[in-house]
């Protein structure tokens, strides 16, 4: 099975090879990674105006991927860029890591939180939570005080003690990464703070993993969406987006 993860980004080791090595070590046996960034877009998604611009490239790669003979691709970023028209492009499965993880989340808890970089991304992630229609079981959203680009290990007790204000304060029983510039696995370490926290377990959601299992699970018993929700665009429109 072959699994492309789309970085909706430009190139970079700070977040393209992460996200190569964060897939990678949680792959199945069997699974091979592969990790492509954009040609055309910006260094980081913070913006629905840096989300727009990466939509049309995410559509390419999709398509790409598919005439490649990849089983299936992930979009790595929490807002997930051209998800919608990249499945109206291919027929496998493309699995957005924020539409994942808040599902995930919403499975395994009634109210959960986001935790997410700084305040000014507070508004774009409601958007997002809202369009996948979970506005109802978000308990609030959640800032590390760093941008995308330095969010890493310096920021853990910060995001650990927001976490735990998030439970005491929000109504918070699950916790959703927002971004995926994280530099090592921070969601198991928030995870066992707050389990050391509260005597409970408090799942924190990683969403490169859920995403990554997802596209296996999907290819593995034959699942991809369906082209009643998204059907394939005429073909001249198609050609002609991506000439």
């Amino acid at each position: 099975m072959h699994v492309r993860v789309i970085v909706p980004v430009l190139d970079s080791p700070g977040l393209v090879g992460k996200a190569r090595q964060e897939y990678a070590a949680v792959a199945a046996p069997g699974t091979e990674i592969s990790a492509v960034p954009l040609a055309r877009g910006t260094d980081t998604i913070e913006t629905e105006f840096d989300s727009a611009l990466a939509a049309p490239e995410v559509m390419r790669l999709a398509r790409e991927a598919e005439a490649d003979g990849v089983d299936a691709c992930t979009i790595a970023c929490f807002t997930d860029p051209g998800l919608g028209g990249a499945r109206e492009c291919v027929s496998i499965p493309i699995i957005g890591e924020g539409e994942a993880a808040l599902h995930i989340a919403a499975m395994l808890s009634m109210r959960f939180t986001v935790m997410i970089t700084e305040a000014d991304i507070f508004p774009l992630v409601r958007r997002v939570v809202a369009h996948y229609g979970l506005s109802d079981r978000l308990a609030s959203v959640r800032g590390a005080g760093a941008g995308v680009m330095d969010l890493n290990e310096t920021c853990l007790p910060r995001m650990v003690a927001e976490a735990i204000a998030a439970v005491s304060e929000d109504g918070a029983e699950a916790f959703v990464m927002g971004c995926t510039g994280t530099g090592f696995d921070m969601a198991l370490s928030i995870e066992r703070a707050l389990a050391e926290h509260f005597g409970r377990t408090v799942p924190v959601i990683d969403p490169a993993k859920v995403a990554l299992k997802l596209a296996e699970s999907l290819v593995s018993i034959g699942l991809t969406h369906s082209k009643l929700t998204y059907p394939t665009p005429r073909l001249s429109r198609g050609e002609y987006a991506f000439a």
